[in-house]
């Protein structure tokens, strides 16, 4: 049968040498044709080579991780916002009730402490303490005449001619009248009191934020509901509230310079202090309540403000900046992929700092000579065996071979 097969194929191929021997046009196309298929066939084949090449010597070969020592964090500029406000800062109420006689002051005036703000008229309040002067007056000569009634007591005493208990009736009516008097001038001096605030003064240096009432209006003494008199601000001194958060609170230091400036004065810059902090952390924000002290005897800066303060952050103890991407975030916190100088790979945990974007500060936990894994993948895990490799620049070709693991 294999010879009647050969015997076939020998006369079709006889066959077709005869007809391309008569038609040249046909053996042209065919040869074309072939060369086509083997332009089609050829790269694959060598593709497919090479391929189990790379395979086979991908089987025997570690890992290999880019890797990238950490940089060292220098000390830098922290910018936050912060709300400025008065120094010191007071909303007058009236102690007495009555009437707006003068007001002396308006919304803008700079005062200084003691200066006088308005004057209330309170006629009953007035009228009270005269009489309360009268009942003292009254009291004072009822003691005088209880004194000198007991010395004429006692000096009949002597010659036996009082009776005892009539001398300590003297006795208790001279201590009566001694605490009537007492009485009578403690009421004179709270009237006294009272009257003086009739007089509305500045607690303090300041300016005069606010105005409420006009000259003849009605005064009623005390808070709470009651409209206010005046709002006064002292604004030579400001003081800004800054929220700094948790990752940068043990690098400001009290008494340290910081700068201020704001977008509504454009090129001018303001040096202030920072004063004080509040000393534990908003359980809502994880944020510390700053405060910064701001010398503002010019008034350019107003309350109210919303300035940018400028820290410069003093770092405690060295710190390191690593890729973004180097960071592992899983159930056992955040770590690094190190690899050793056996070219291990170890997991270690580290404390995170600021993050910059496309990289992150690391507080604690590395020295600053490691090789961290610049991208680790979750198949790489603690204790194997790795080929570190330098990251290379983008204008530099790739090398041929097995392409790293990252």
């Amino acid at each position: 049968m294999s010879d009647a097969l050969n015997r076939e194929n020998e006369s079709f191929f006889r066959r077709t040498a005869t007809q391309a021997r008569a038609n040249p046009a046909a053996l042209g196309i065919a040869a074309v044709f072939l060369l086509l298929l083997l332009a089609g066939i050829v790269p694959r084949v060598l593709a497919r080579i090479e391929l189990a090449r790379d395979a086979r010597l991908a089987e025997g070969a570690l890992p290999r991780v880019a890797v990238t020592p950490p940089k060292a964090a220098p000390s830098s500029q922290l910018s936050l916002p912060g709300s400025a406000q008065p120094f010191q800062q007071a909303v007058l109420y009236a102690r007495v009730s009555g009437y707006l006689d003068k007001r002396l002051v308006d919304i803008g005036d700079v005062v200084k402490a003691g200066a006088l703000l308005a004057q209330i008229s309170a006629p009953e309040l007035d009228q009270q303490l005269a009489q309360a002067k009268a009942d003292q007056g009254k009291a004072e000569a009822d003691l005088e005449f209880a004194r000198s009634s007991l010395r004429r007591f006692e000096e009949a005493d002597k010659d036996g001619a009082i009776a005892k208990e009539d001398l300590d009736q003297r006795r208790n009516a001279v201590r009566t009248a001694e605490a009537t008097v007492k009485a009578e001038k403690a009421t004179v001096a709270g009237l006294a009191e009272q009257q003086g605030f009739e007089r509305v003064v500045a607690p303090f240096d300041g300016i005069v934020t606010e105005r409420h009432v006009d000259t003849g209006a009605l005064i009623t003494a005390g808070g709470g509901s009651n409209t206010p008199l005046f709002a006064l601000a002292q604004t030579s001194t400001l003081r800004v509230y800054v929220n700094v958060p948790q990752a940068f609170v043990d690098d400001l230091v009290v008494g340290k310079p910081v700068k201020i400036h704001t977008r509504t004065l454009p090129g001018r810059e303001f040096t202030g202090t920072v004063a004080r902090t509040a000393g534990s952390l908003d359980i809502a924000t994880r944020t510390m309540l700053t405060e910064v002290d701001i010398p503002n005897a010019e008034g350019a800066l107003k309350a109210g403000m919303y300035l940018q303060v400028d820290f410069q952050a003093d770092l405690v103890g060295p710190r390191w900046r690593v890729p973004a991407s180097a960071v592992i975030f899983d159930g056992a916190g955040t770590q690094l992929a190190i690899v050793d100088a056996d070219n291990t790979l170890r997991l270690r945990k580290v404390l995170l700092g600021r993050d910059f974007g496309d990289e992150i500060e690391i507080s604690s936990g590395i020295n600053g000579d490691e090789k961290i894994v610049t991208t680790p993948s979750a198949a790489l895990t603690d204790g194997t065996k790795v080929e570190p490799v330098q990251p290379k620049a983008p204008d530099q070709p790739i090398p041929h071979g097995i392409p790293p693991r990252i």
